[in-house]
């Protein structure tokens, strides 16, 4: 994400504040908090910056060293892959529970790693009284750094201490925010399974649990486009959103939350449908929240070696008729098998293509004059000139005599010749009339 800036990683037994230190030291809500251990599962990169030092801060699930199979071995494995990234690492500890075993396997591992580790003891909530923090000597890690996640406590002393460990690097060019592709769907889909067959690697958690992605994960990829061309894009995976998601609490609700800037931030969203189950009530909801925020959409769907071809089809036909606002393209794909998988990317630029598109304006005024000279439009209006107001999405002007006169049924007829002219599936098309006048 941040090409050139080292790296800091926090680690720790679940539970103990990882996650509100983030957000602490990035200064706003990044990471999901929660009281129950487990939130945070994905590793989550964000940019920081203290005294000057730039640098990529990694969040982490809790650490279970002793786990060997199921969900705890997952996000355990996901903490393994940060602290090999890490150019320092911060174990953090919960002063409430003192040194427990889990916090001493985890400084054996660390120690073994040969990293740099700051040792840090939260929930010393007293700044008058940190004689707690003394026992955690016995991790042999070095003295142990007081703080308050919660209240702030401390956290600059520990920053302090973590910058002067940072390796001497070239600081990185400014770069625009790249184009974000978000992954979207339900709980169980298969999205994080498709994030990680995309990138090649395990980059998310992926259990047969539903919901196991809790937060955004973001990653950059790069893509092939016609003629030898490349484009770096925002991969984000996220939480799945169940149908009552606005009603839900705690975790699912924040989960939706991030989903839904997600959504917004990208410019392209991939709706994963469960090919088995079909378009459900809850694919249409996530479409609409695409559709509000005026993004382009398209449809994954997944599993396709579970069904014949005859309902791929169907699921297909569905699509269109119960999103004709957008018409959004659709792929099949299995994850699972990677079947498919190759077209995931290039279908996304190309609805990204379809989003920022620019038309001529001489070229789209002679297309709309042959489109309204083969179907004239009715009660005696004339469309004088069209011309592209507005890109992501894209909007159009056409002046006319009698706007007002001009029926829905007319318009679409001109908002289908042009998005099936110019390939603009999955964008809402905007056309505005006004009087030429």
């Amino acid at each position: 994400m941040s090409e050139g800036l080292p790296v800091v990683a926090v680690v720790g037994a679940p539970n103990v504040g990882k996650s509100s230190l983030v957000n602490r030291i990035l200064g706003r809500r990044r990471a999901v908090v929660a009281e129950e251990p487990g939130t945070t599962r994905d590793r989550g990169y964000a940019r920081a910056e203290w005294a000057g030092r730039e640098f990529l801060l990694v969040d982490t699930g809790g650490m279970e060293p002793a786990a060997r199979m199921g969900l705890e071995a997952l996000v355990t494995l996901q903490a393994r892959v940060a602290v090999e990234e890490a150019d320092v690492i911060v174990h953090l500890t919960d002063a409430r529970t003192g040194p427990t075993e889990a916090d001493a396997a985890i400084a054996r591992e660390l120690l073994r790693s040969g990293a740099e580790v700051v040792l840090a003891v939260n929930k010393l909530d007293d700044p008058s009284d940190d004689t707690e923090r003394y026992r955690f000597y016995a991790l042999g890690e070095g003295e142990p750094h007081p703080v308050s996640a919660l209240h702030g406590i401390g956290v600059g002393d520990l920053l302090d201490e973590v910058v002067s460990r940072l390796p001497e690097t070239t600081p990185p060019v400014e770069e625009d925010l790249l184009p974000g592709i978000a992954i979207i769907g339900r709980p169980n889909v298969g999205k994080s399974t498709l994030l990680n067959r995309l990138l090649g690697q395990e980059r998310a958690v992926v259990s047969e649990a539903a919901g196991t992605t809790t937060d955004v994960v973001e990653s950059e990829v790069e893509v092939e486009l016609d003629g030898g061309l490349r484009e770096r894009f925002a991969l984000l995976d996220t939480a799945g959103v169940g149908r009552r998601a606005h009603r839900a609490r705690g975790v699912p609700y924040y989960s939706a939350l991030r989903t839904g800037g997600a959504i917004r931030r990208a410019a392209v969203s991939l709706l994963v449908v469960d090919a088995v189950e079909g378009l459900v009530a809850g694919d249409l909801q996530l479409a609409r929240q695409v559709e509000e925020a005026g993004r382009s959409l398209g449809v994954l769907l997944n599993k396709r070696d579970l069904v014949p071809a005859s309902r791929l089809r169907e699921l297909e036909e569905q699509a269109a008729v119960r999103l004709p606002d957008l018409k959004p393209p659709v792929l099949a794909i299995s994850a699972l098998t990677g079947s498919g998988v190759e077209k995931v990317l290039p279908f996304a630029a190309g609805l990204h293509r379809a989003f920022t598109a620019k038309i001529p304006t001489h070229e789209l005024a002679e297309y709309v004059n042959r489109l309204t000279a083969d179907n004239t439009p009715p009660r005696g209006v004339k469309i004088r000139y069209a011309t592209q107001t507005g890109t992501a999405p894209p909007r159009f002007t056409l002046f006319a005599t009698r706007p007002g006169d001009l029926p829905e049924n007319y318009l679409r007829y001109l908002e289908n010749a042009l998005r099936e002219r110019y390939e603009l599936y999955g964008v809402t098309l905007k056309l505005k009339l006004k009087s030429s006048r």
